[in-house]
């Protein structure tokens, strides 16, 4: 279930609910490697979950820019997962660069707030963004601890979401793919997806149609391919008719 509303606080900002419904899903990590070959599916799997919204709507790229103040609330199994999802929290952060503190509940500071969630079992887990001109200012993942299915995964894919990613690559292996129902941790894909959200060439807001381009040259040197050839494969992917297609492209969830 994915939801999308703008609110006034101050200057505007975007508010987006994405949730996983979880089915009865087998624990495991698929094994995975990438090759320079698999540039322009990374790129693209890139471009379908931080440059989007909802699947579909074209987005501005947003991210951390300072630290992240995480608290876990109270409540039924809350406390059996505490550890779990702290330490999701900590294993992205570490890749975007991101520091983290561990605050109390009611602490004024916090920004990353886990707290469980009263779905009726429909929706194990939801996550909210907060952002404000391509920085994210708070960020909320609701978890269902009654679910029928995989909590590890529930986390971790709700957690990326909460690094800003806030649409779905279901054609990849990637922990943001409805179609890896048995993907529990992140893949080879997701880690060069959160270097590449964080690396400094990107920058919070940054437009669709730029973000593209610099986003694969990245994927491409990260997949070991020469900063010269990574251009060359990356050229015109932000003015060309193939962007405006991957735009107009809906998955659905499977």
């Amino acid at each position: 279930m994915i939801d999308v509303e703008s609110m006034r606080r101050g200057a505007a900002r975007v508010v987006l609910t994405l949730g996983l419904a979880c089915g009865v899903i087998a624990a495991g990590h698929a094994s995975d490697t990438l090759s320079p070959a698999a540039l322009q599916d990374a790129a693209s799997a890139f471009d379908e979950a931080a440059l989007r919204v909802n699947d579909s709507q074209p987005a501005d790229l947003v991210r951390w820019s300072g630290p992240i103040f995480l608290a876990v609330a109270d409540g039924d199994g809350m406390q059996a997962i505490a550890a779990e999802v702290e330490a999701s929290v900590r294993s992205m952060a570490a890749i975007a660069r991101v520091s983290v503190h561990r605050v109390s509940v009611n602490d004024s500071r916090r920004n990353f707030l886990v707290r469980p969630a009263d779905t009726g079992g429909r929706v194990a887990c939801r996550a909210s963004v907060y952002s404000q001109y391509g920085r994210i200012a708070g960020a909320e993942v609701e978890v269902y601890v009654g679910g029928r299915g995989s909590l590890t995964r529930c986390i971790n894919h709700e957690v990326m979401h909460a690094f800003g990613f806030r649409s779905h690559a279901h054609g990849a292996l990637s922990i943001l793919s409805y179609k890896q129902a048995r993907q529990t941790q992140l893949s080879a894909l997701d880690r060069v997806m959160l270097e590449t959200l964080y690396d400094p060439r990107l920058q919070p807001g940054m437009r669709p149609a730029e973000a593209t381009t610099a986003a694969c040259t990245v994927i491409g040197e990260k997949l070991g391919l020469t900063a010269r050839d990574a251009t060359i494969q990356c050229g015109g992917r932000g003015t060309s008719g193939r962007q405006v297609a991957l735009f107009g492209r809906r998955d659905r969830d499977q």
